[in-house]
């Protein structure tokens, strides 16, 4: 089925989607853009990248099982599952027309503080339904937010790729066969101090790693950097975020939404807000 240069771009998948282009890629496959020929719709397909060894496929089944589990208008809806004809893993999912926050933080270098509360809000009431379901992201970042517009909302978010979710109490066996030995999962700049050092993660480690989404945000820097990827996680670990006030003076984010972030980003989780619905709470009165 693959073109010359692996592309499936022009070819039909199981009889049903045809693949229109490339649009992305996440944790695990590429996503194209595909027409639905028995339902006329345009839809995304996600494709599991290389071959479909048995981690990356449970990994591949479980993004499906955990997105097809929620229900939540900023959480792309999942429609199908299967293998194709070829043997070849694909999910299928909305065809989202936005774009994504880090394209906008490339473009602006950070966003205002009223725009920037308002995605904040929507993520949070999105992370806290996957919680509430038991599932978490693992991979919050601004690829994985994207902003499109409606007729309700000029600015409404969809919280994507669900690659690297884990159900919190997953059987320990389970998650084993799905964590090589030693290997961390997730992107170093966003990472929780729980996530580098490879304990077990509960709700708390989305809201780190959230904390560290909001502060980029705001600011267009990261609140812990490294010269490495390996520097950085380091760092998560032992190295307080740099306050407001030293990376943005220019910028007079209110002291209660700081306050906010920063609490997001304590090293132990207990120091931290317990749940995405306290976290919501505090970001929609970030002005009291």
């Amino acid at each position: 089925m693959e073109t010359q240069k692996g592309s499936l771009v022009g070819t039909t998948l199981d009889d049903r989607y045809q693949i229109v282009a490339e649009i992305g890629r996440g944790a695990l496959g590429v996503v194209y853009e595909a027409h639905h020929l028995k339902m006329e719709k345009t839809v995304a397909v996600k494709i599991l990248f290389g071959e479909a060894d048995e981690t990356n496929f449970l990994r591949f089944q479980r993004e499906a099982q955990a997105a097809s589990s929620m229900s939540h208008p900023n959480i792309v809806t999942i429609y199908d599952f299967g293998i194709s004809q070829n043997k070849t893993p694909y999910l299928v999912m909305d065809y989202i027309e936005g774009h994504n926050l880090k394209d906008l933080l490339a473009r602006y270098g950070r966003l205002p503080i009223e725009r920037s509360v308002k995605i904040f809000q929507q993520m949070a009431s999105a992370l806290d339904h996957a919680h509430t379901k038991g599932i978490l992201h693992r991979d919050i970042k601004p690829e994985n937010v994207v902003i499109l517009q409606t007729s309700w909302n000029p600015e409404f978010v969809k919280l994507v790729d669900f690659g690297i979710a884990k159900y919190v109490n997953e059987p320990s066996s389970k998650t084993k066969k799905l964590t090589l030995d030693g290997q961390v999962l997730g992107t170093p700049a966003f990472m929780s101090p729980e996530q580098v050092l490879g304990d077990r993660l509960d709700a708390r480690s989305d809201i780190y790693c959230f904390g560290v989404l909001m502060y980029n945000t705001l600011t267009g820097k990261y609140p812990i950097i490294g010269p490495t990827s390996a520097e950085t996680m380091s760092r998560h670990i032992t190295d307080p975020p740099l306050d407001f006030c030293e990376s943005s003076p220019e910028i007079a984010i209110p002291f209660k939404l700081q306050r906010t972030i920063m609490k997001t980003l304590k090293k132990h989780p207990q120091d931290r807000p317990q749940t995405m619905r306290e976290l919501l709470i505090e970001l929609e009165n970030f002005r009291d």
